[in-house]
């Protein structure tokens, strides 16, 4: 099974690869987000040390603008929030683009006349959802492995940021969040959309669908993700573990759907 999954995901690999637009715009997001957010972090982190060292109310004139802050408690209040909304638009990112790949993984082989091969080949439709699935995030979750695990170990090295360990690699919970949260939702919702492209019977249609899914399943997944950062290991894993066995609903109920669409 593993390995007609990995060969299904590596054929949806090399397609996506085949796109290098769209992995240009992905990892420009990707870096913009993290970008920012470190700029910000600098910024106030910068002027709590000028607070702190020298005493003069006159260094934080640029945060009295934005928030009439009157002192370093409230520079670090701010950090807390930039931290959050890095963590957010991070996690909702990774989930939204996801989806988004996935949402023509099986329309497109039916379009290009390839998928009454794949079903005619000696694998499971459930192996085949799967591998789709997996080749279609493939990218997006490597980019995102990738730039946001750096972006966050550098905002760790700022003191505004580390105040709130939680919302950073420092914590155990927050790779288990980051690593197998993130990939977990990201597949969850990637088969959703995997199984609207199968039962869409057009480009339009399938768009429709799967950006309806999208707005709400990144919103959704990215907020609980995030609230999983404080609650505690045991509710990220059960967050895990519920991200899992939705997938492996969709994909069951995705794979008595993909045969019968073949010849519409």
């Amino acid at each position: 099974m593993i390995r007609r999954v990995w060969h299904i995901a590596r054929r949806e690999w090399l397609e996506q690869r085949r796109q290098p637009a769209m992995l240009t715009v992905i990892a420009t997001l990707y870096t913009l987000v993290t970008f920012l957010s470190v700029l910000v972090l600098a910024a106030l982190d910068w002027m709590v040390q000028m607070v702190q060292e020298f005493e003069r109310p006159d260094t934080i004139v640029i945060a009295q603008m934005l928030q009439a802050v009157e002192g370093p408690e409230e520079i670090v209040a701010i950090g807390e929030s930039t931290v959050t909304l890095f963590t957010f638009l991070m996690f909702t990112q990774f989930v939204g683009f996801g989806a988004v790949l996935s949402g023509h993984a099986v329309l497109h082989d039916r379009q290009c006349g390839t998928l009454t091969f794949l079903l005619l080949a000696p694998v499971r439709r459930s192996e085949l959802l799967l591998g789709k699935v997996l080749g279609a995030i493939s990218w997006a979750t490597l980019l995102y492995l990738l730039v946001f695990a750096c972006g966050a170990s550098l905002a760790s090295s700022f003191d505004v940021a580390r105040a709130h360990p939680q919302w950073l690699p420092v914590s155990v919970g927050w790779w288990v969040t980051f690593a197998l949260g993130a990939l977990a939702w990201a597949l969850f919702t990637g088969s959703v959309c995997t199984v609207i492209s199968a039962f869409a019977r057009d480009v339009r249609t399938a768009q429709q669908a799967v950006w309806f899914v999208v707005f709400f399943a990144t919103l959704g997944s990215g907020a609980l993700l995030v609230g999983a950062l404080e609650a505690g290991l045991a509710m990220q894993l059960t967050i895990v573990a519920l991200a899992l066995c939705g997938a492996g609903s969709t994909l069951g109920v995705g794979s008595l759907i993909v045969g019968r669409t073949v010849d519409r």
